[in-house]
């Protein structure tokens, strides 16, 4: 098997590459070519200096994941890197692209370090529950101090070159062809006599590390990173460095490291990582697939919804056109758009030509006729059936033929607005979550004829619009994926408590805790309690269900307690203020709600409020799972973890429950079906792999 690692000798200097497509992560065959070609190159008389480059778009984008869970074969990073360091000869690596994680270590390691302007580098091991483990931590605060180290792996977000210039991680930014920059700089530093720069050698820097800025970053870290552990074993790690020579702290960041490595966060955040992929592979869906171009796009309907709708295909390049019947209601849309990108110049997230050129695209008009010629039409009207079946006829009326008509309801079902048009293949769910512009989650609901050609256009324009896109079906099915299981699992169990006696303080204390961004009655307030209500009576769900059903939701809402929208819902609102308040008077709603159903109250522990919660998501998810509503249990995980907080460091509900053990998940489901009613039915699914000792994450579609 062909080397990924060369080395070639040319007037003195040896250049080692580094080439394995696309983004050369660090591999075993990686290390042992650097290793062997090292140690040529260092051995070899004729050489005066070493150069080490990478081909490709980039430089080493990190290391293979793959092998935390395979293990590190040898040689390990440790070996390579000393001998990369030790050498007699200088070592200087030229980055570009992105120098990320192990790659980035690599260069360290290196005497000397340049890079093209346009190179980005960064350690962004915490994004997976773990720590620069192969020297990072060490040798990044004797380049460029401790303080600066641990806030440049706290940042995570890569950092550019002319940044790294100033912090010192590099010593040069080459102007023109980095190879040949880099081989005439090695040059230079030959004929001046430069010898070998050991960052392990190096002093650390401890200026502005001290208890303060240690207490600044754990604060950081705890709302960037709440409820993990890796920053805090980042911060372990660093003052090693500070206190032990290099060989010291290395042994105590392996120590560290390994831990990390091993623990239920990094195997859940690791997951994540491969699960975000995954979505993106839609089985029948390939490269050759056709598709339809899409360059213009209507959008009916310029409340939030279709305001955020705008901004996302906007700022993606698209030709947008805003409809609506009230030119009130659209020119708070273009104002509310125009505030938008003024803020994100405001912010350095964007430049005045880029915001001028998105706003030059944006069209605002009443009349349904300036539909006629788009390319993809999405309503973003009230979840009313009626209405968007109303819709739909007049887009088939209007639209050209091959156009796109794509539904942004989250919870109707998507076959029945099909069938009111003649081209029910064209018709497709594209489910944003609000708001739009800020949410990454995109639910792609394939409805029951949506053709091949125009489900691969909807996964090509989730990646264009830069969303995390997500294909669920069929879309006859109530709330799709993740509302379906929000609506029938995880809220109906929280409403359920309220009337057993937990406070709604309790319950959003408890969910918090757990790691979600905030409780179920928060979000309701946020929402608004009557889009809830709304649901439960626009699909039937009320009247197809026994009490108790959801009766404190439904009590708030017909007393006129919608949330922030009226000062009122859940909790108490100031005017102008989000600041949820707690007001005892909602527990007199609650109380007469449960003595009139009879319903026994007393005080439930935050273990038990976390558990119906998640447990009752956790079932709902295996009911999808046995429907095929979509191709892989980590699909459920990418969908609740973009579109509803549930956090990262747990995997997601699905791998949350196969950590638990899919057996305990079973028992306490079947006791609770036992003792708390028919909503607890154990999803045959679950008890089947309960039994068979299997995982969730062995499933796959019939």
């Amino acid at each position: 098997m062909t080397s990924p690692v060369t080395l070639a000798v040319d007037d003195g200097i040896a250049e080692i590459t580094i080439d394995l497509p696309p983004v050369n992560a660090i591999n075993q065959a990686i290390r042992t070519g650097l290793l062997e070609c090292f140690r040529k190159a260092i051995a070899d008389d004729s050489v005066q200096a070493i150069v080490l480059l990478a081909a490709g778009r980039t430089y080493m984008a990190g290391a293979d994941i793959n092998e935390f869970d395979t293990g590190v074969g040898e040689p390990a990073y440790y070996d390579v890197f000393r001998v990369i360091e030790n050498s007699d000869k200088i070592v200087v690596t030229a980055l570009h692209g992105t120098a990320l994680g192990g790659g980035l270590e690599t260069a360290l390691a290196c005497h000397y370090r340049c890079a093209d302007a346009n190179a980005r580098m960064g350690l962004p091991e915490l994004s997976l529950g773990i720590i620069p483990g192969a020297g990072g931590s060490q040798r990044l605060p004797r380049l460029i101090g401790a303080k600066a180290a641990v806030e440049t792996v706290f940042g995570i977000v890569p950092i550019k070159a002319e940044k790294a210039l100033e912090l010192g991680l590099i010593d040069k930014i080459v102007d023109g062809d980095l190879r040949r920059g880099a081989i005439s700089w090695t040059k230079e530093l030959v004929q001046q006599g430069a010898s070998p720069r050991r960052t392990g050698e190096m002093d650390v820097d401890v200026t502005g590390y001290d208890d303060d800025f240690l207490a600044e970053m754990r604060t950081l870290a705890g709302k960037r990173m709440r409820g993990q552990e890796a920053p805090e074993r980042l911060l372990e790690a660093v003052a090693v460095a500070t206190k032990l020579p290099l060989e010291e702290g290395l042994v105590e960041e392996k120590r560290i490291g390994d831990a990390a490595v091993a623990s239920a966060e990094s195997e859940a955040l690791r997951h994540v990582f491969f699960a975000e992929r995954e979505v993106t592979k839609v089985p029948g869906i390939g490269k050759s697939a056709s598709r339809i171009e899409v360059e213009t796009v209507g959008i009916l309907g310029s409340g939030t919804m279709g305001t955020g709708i705008g901004i996302v295909f906007g700022n993606a390049g698209y030709t947008v056109r805003i409809i609506d019947p009230s030119r009130e209601s659209l020119d708070k849309c273009k104002a509310a758009i125009e505030k938008t990108q003024a803020s994100q110049v405001g912010r350095g997230r964007m430049d005045q030509a880029t915001a001028a050129d998105m706003l030059s695209r944006m069209s605002y008009v009443t009349s349904y006729d300036a539909l006629a010629d788009v390319d993809l039409a999405i309503e973003a009207v009230f979840e009313d059936m009626n209405l968007k079946k109303e819709i739909f006829a007049k887009l088939d009326e209007i639209c050209k033929p091959g156009a796109i008509l794509a539904s942004n309801s989250s919870t109707l079902n998507i076959d029945d607005m099909a069938a009111c048009t003649a081209r029910p293949a064209s018709v497709v769910g594209l489910h944003f979550f609000s708001p739009a512009n800020i949410m990454k989650l995109l639910e792609i609901v394939r409805a029951g004829k949506t053709s091949k050609e125009v489900l691969a256009t909807a996964v090509d324009i989730g990646k264009r619009i830069r969303k995390v896109a997500v294909v669920v079906g069929i879309g006859g099915t109530f709330g799709f994926v993740g509302n379906r299981m929000m609506v029938k699992g995880y809220i109906r169990e929280a409403d359920q408590m309220l009337l057993e006696g937990a406070s709604v303080q309790e319950v959003d204390k408890a969910i918090y805790d757990f790691g979600l961004p905030m409780g179920p009655w928060t979000m309701n307030d946020m929402g608004g309690v009557d889009i809830m209500c709304s649901v439960l009576e626009s699909t039937g769900a009320r009247a197809a269900n026994p009490e108790p059903f959801y009766n404190v939701t439904l009590a708030l809402g017909e007393a006129g307690l919608l949330g922030q929208k009226t000062g009122q819902g859940f909790y108490r609102y100031e005017k102008g203020d989000r600041t949820p308040i707690y007001d005892p008077s909602i527990e007199n709603i609650i109380a007469g709600e449960a003595e009139r159903l009879n319903v026994g109250r007393k005080s439930l522990t935050a273990d038990e409020i976390q558990q119906r919660c998640i447990f009752g998501l956790i079932n709902e998810g295996a009911r999808i799972l046995e429907e095929g509503l979509v191709y892989r249990a980590s699909d459920i995980d990418v969908i609740w973890i973009y579109g509803y907080g549930f956090p990262r460091f747990r995997g997601g509900p699905m791998f949350y429950a196969d950590q638990i053990g899919l057996d305990k998940v079973y028992e306490t489901v079947r006791g609770y079906h036992e003792t708390l009613g028919n909503y607890w039915q154990p999803a045959p699914l679950l008890e089947q792999f309960a039994k068979e000792g299997r995982k969730f994450a062995d499933w796959a579609p019939e």
